[in-house]
């Protein structure tokens, strides 16, 4: 057994908490586990921001993503029954939210639901090497911290990177099929997006944009812009962070008056979905927002997925949009028997 595993084993079997990751378009799949120190850590930021939790580890190892083969079971918390949000009462909410859309002045609210399955014995690490293999341009992640959650997820959308003085982000968002085409609806969805990014970085120096250009991300595309520019020596990247989240990508815009509209109104509690997640060391750092995740329980698995409300929303559009996405957990789910499961709604 590699240093690698043996690593992660002792971690599982001392019950310490550990993050299995892969970056974008990266041949490497990197362990942090839990020493306490603060030289690089990998954070969970909850979508309220009221819970902030972070594995630091002086000595990462990392393997190549081709080499990634283990076979362990996780000792899981269990949750009490929790059931899926049904088609007619999302429908239902996603009404609602138009109502409101439409005499009020927001633009954008962004509303999700939990699609619920039973865990069947689902091996995690071979559902991480799939979904690295399935999503190789997206931030794949396992956290696991005993006692208290476990989440998988491959997030196609970077929130924030700072290298030395220069600092970048993406505009992400509209989703549909490649055979589908771009409409009015999705194109003002992305502008909303762009145009409260761009309001963030008012302060930042040399300013370049890019976009918006179709990306694929799996089964789906998304409209996406490149946004960069440069930081003084003395600014502190925390403000220019504290600023952009919650997105209005996994919130809505007006920020505020979304954000209250989405805990009154959602059917649960997101935690760490619309979050983010932080890639911290000392001359770099690097934040992606937690979509496209699901949190693991012993006998169930919620896998988080919404979309974006404007005025020009669908309710049925919306519905379909969200099983599509559960697709990016679903597909990548796997039995310890090496049975492939995919869910009936994603086949």
């Amino acid at each position: 057994m590699s240093s690698f595993f043996k690593k992660l084993n002792t971690a599982i079997l001392q019950n310490i908490p550990f993050v299995l990751f892969s970056k974008p378009n990266e041949d490497f799949v990197y362990l942090y586990v839990q020493d306490n120190s603060e030289s690089q850590r990998f954070l969970f930021h909850s979508f309220d921001s009221e819970v902030k939790r972070s594995i630091a580890d002086k000595n990462p190892f990392r393997l190549p993503i081709s080499e990634f083969e283990f076979e362990m079971q996780l000792k899981l918390k269990k949750t009490q029954k929790t059931n899926s949000v049904q088609q007619e009462a999302y429908r239902d909410l996603i009404q609602k939210t138009l109502d409101f859309i439409q005499n009020s002045t927001i633009s954008k609210i962004v509303m999700s639901r939990l699609k619920v399955i039973e865990n069947e014995g689902f091996d995690l690490f071979k559902t991480f090497r799939n979904l690295m293999y399935q999503h190789p341009s997206a931030l794949v992640f396992l956290w696991h911290f005993p006692e208290k959650e476990t989440w998988i997820g491959a997030t196609p959308e970077l929130l924030l990177s700072q290298i030395g003085n220069r600092v970048e982000t993406v505009s992400l968002a509209a989703t549909k099929l490649p055979e589908s085409q771009w409409s009015p609806k999705e194109y003002e969805e992305q502008q909303i997006v762009t145009d409260f990014i761009l309001d963030c970085f008012s302060e930042i120096q040399k300013l370049k944009v890019i976009g918006p250009k179709t990306v694929q991300a799996g089964k789906f595309q998304h409209l996406k812009t490149y946004i960069s520019g440069e930081i003084p020596s003395d600014f502190r990247i925390s403000t220019l962070l504290e600023k952009l989240h919650p997105t209005p990508a996994l919130c809505g815009m007006p920020k505020k008056e979304a954000f209250d509209f989405i805990v009154r109104n959602e059917f649960h509690s997101r935690e760490f979905y619309g979050g983010y997640i932080g890639l911290e060391k000392q001359d770099s750092k690097e934040y992606y927002v937690n979509l496209r995740s699901a949190q693991v329980f012993e006998n169930e698995i919620w896998m988080y997925v919404g979309g974006g409300i404007t005025a020009e929303s669908q309710p049925e559009n919306e519905w379909l949009e969200t099983e599509l996405k559960s697709g990016t957990i679903g597909n990548a789910l796997e039995k310890s028997s090496s049975i492939k499961v995919v869910p009936p709604e994603t086949q």
